[in-house]
């Protein structure tokens, strides 16, 4: 052994006397050795081998006095060697097989981000310009610069359509695209059929409330014993009919037009029970691409999902999730009764222009499985080395795509060649309830957690005489926080703006879940929920007139 390896073995061997200082020393290096079998991964196989050779007739390993009994070699490869050998072994076997070449051959960097670009449009919602946007972003025209062109197809034009829907009584709090699509090469992996993208969730309540139903929910179309995400079945179900009244109005039966599904976050989530339900009507699903999705079932739904979109030999194609960095959503929710499915297609940073690792979802070296929860980080979520921008919750040129129906790379162009006029003239920002949310559910409540975890910590260090005192000084304490206090004082002092016409604004600017005040405090004001009101009055001294505004207050749902 070398001189590192012996001093990992004296090592264990002190530890063993401190723990255990009555054995002899037969039975300590018997126990030293059975130590060296649990950290066998540290010291490699070749160290145990190294240290068999070394028994023999100077009475043990090397370094070991001589005289002093130690366990034969028997000894130690039936206490040590082999229980190090099955572990490893069962750890092998235990971990999934690496994903075939056959499928990784099937993941195109230029589809990728081709579905990427599409994906993103679904974020200009309902607005005059997501026709052209879309038609233009896949068009073959002479002239036009298209995200398709690499993937070798194209939208077939006049034959767009959006899926819009309210939810919870938000209008609109369900959108996406649904575009004919058409190959543009023999050798194009895309065939005749539809594109679905499904928008994933924005700032508004009625997402923000479907994103936390996360009670699993059955009924799932021909997956019996399927639990699913019971928000996301929800939306799915409240689109299902009129989705398949468009497909059929475009000319898309079951059986004759191959089905491709994208999205972003929840969006990607909702695509998958898309492809699914499409499935058991007939449909057929070609290998498609979603980013950044949520957990969406349990671990029924993740075996049937895993047969049926992950694996050679299917009908359909493989659904690619896409993931980066160390996205948290990926693996939200937390809760162990989700189950992760499908092949993850991993980037790890904003600077990877191809997929560092392409592997099965839920392994612990895959994706953003390699990391503890504690590192994820929401951070990456909006970001996307393949999307337009490098993500998805910004847009260049927002007003041009989503009103004018610009493609990205059109507005790129564009920025390029007049970069004083574009930055003078820009337009206008795309709203935060229009925008994708970089965000989900949480499972404590932030800062006010970090608080009370703190109070506790000091209370249990803390002497106080009377008890009343300490109880009181105890309460206070949980519920102070420093960056709450200053959040509460921006919007106690908002309301001696009054009635004024700026004040809405003002609130949300205040209380944005991106940046400010609030969301050092870890909370944000929902748009369009802030309700501003004031309330006149009369009194002896003023009558007969009313004081306008004399009363005031507003409220908002955070």
């Amino acid at each position: 052994m070398s001189d590192i390896e012996q001093n990992l073995v004296n090592q264990h061997e002190e530890e063993v006397l401190l723990l255990n200082p009555t054995l002899s020393a037969d039975a300590r290096r018997s126990a030293t050795y059975r130590r060296l079998a649990k950290v066998g991964l540290v010291l490699g196989a070749g160290a145990c081998i190294a240290a068999v050779a070394s028994m023999g007739s100077l009475g043990g390993p090397r370094g070991m006095p001589v005289g002093v009994s130690t366990p034969s070699k028997t000894d130690f490869i039936e206490e040590g060697m082999l229980p190090f050998f099955k572990g490893l072994l069962a750890k092998r076997a235990a971990a999934p097989p690496p994903v075939p070449n056959a499928i990784k051959k099937l993941y195109s960097e230029d589809s990728v981000r081709a579905f990427a670009a599409l994906a993103k449009i679904s974020f200009c919602g309902p607005l005059p310009g997501v026709y052209a946007a879309v038609a233009e972003t896949c068009s073959d025209n002479e002239g036009v610069v298209s995200d398709c062109t690499g993937a070798q197809f194209k939208v077939t034009p006049g034959f767009v359509r959006t899926i819009d829907d309210s939810d919870l009584g938000i209008p609109d709090s369900i959108f996406g695209i649904l575009a004919k699509v058409e190959p543009t090469s023999e050798t194009s992996a895309i065939k005749s059929g539809a594109i679905i993208a499904i928008r994933g969730s924005v700032d508004n309540n009625g997402n923000s409330i479907r994103d936390k139903e996360t009670t699993l929910d059955d009924g799932l179309e021909g997956c019996e014993g399927c639990k699913v995400h019971q928000g996301y079945h929800e939306s799915y179900n409240k689109f299902e009919a009129s989705l398949q009244m468009q497909l059929e109005g475009i000319g898309c039966q079951p059986g004759a037009c191959t089905i491709y599904v994208t999205g972003h976050g929840s969006g990607a989530s909702v695509a998958s029970l898309v492809a699914w339900e499409l499935s058991e009507i007939g449909y057929i699903i070609g290998t498609s691409y979603i980013f950044a999705p949520p957990k969406i079932g349990d671990d029924m739904f993740s075996k049937k999902m895993n047969k049926k979109f992950a694996a050679t030999g299917s009908d359909h194609g493989i659904i690619f999730s896409v993931s980066h960095g160390k996205d948290s959503l990926v693996r939200w929710p937390f809760d162990a009764k989700f189950a992760s499915w499908g092949i993850q297609a991993y980037y790890a940073d904003d600077s990877a222009t191809k997929a560092t690792q392409i592997c099965y979802s839920g392994s612990s070296d895959c994706s953003v499985w390699q990391y503890t929860q504690a590192e994820l980080s929401s951070v990456d979520t909006c970001d996307c080395p393949v999307a337009p921008d490098h993500g998805f919750c910004t847009f260049l040129g927002w007003e041009a795509q989503c009103y004018g129906g610009w493609s990205h790379n059109t507005v790129s162009e564009f920025a390029k060649m007049y970069p004083q006029w574009w930055n003078e003239s820009a337009g206008l920002q795309q709203p935060d309830d229009m925008a994708a949310a970089n965000w989900y559910p949480a499972d404590g409540d932030g800062e006010q957690a970090k608080a009370l975890a703190k109070s506790k910590k000091d209370a249990t260090t803390t002497t106080v005489d009377n008890a009343a005192e300490q109880a009181s000084s105890q309460v206070s304490a949980e519920y102070y926080n420093l960056n709450t206090l200053k959040a509460f004082a921006a919007l106690a002092k908002l309301s001696y703006c009054g009635a004024s016409s700026g004040v809405v604004k003002s609130i949300q600017a205040t209380c944005s879940t991106r940046q400010g005040l609030c969301a050092d405090a870890g909370f944000g004001v929902v748009p369009n929920t802030v309700v501003s009101k004031g309330v006149e009055y009369q009194s002896q001294l003023t009558e007969p007139y009313y004081m306008a505004d004399t009363l005031y207050f507003f409220t908002a749902l955070i």
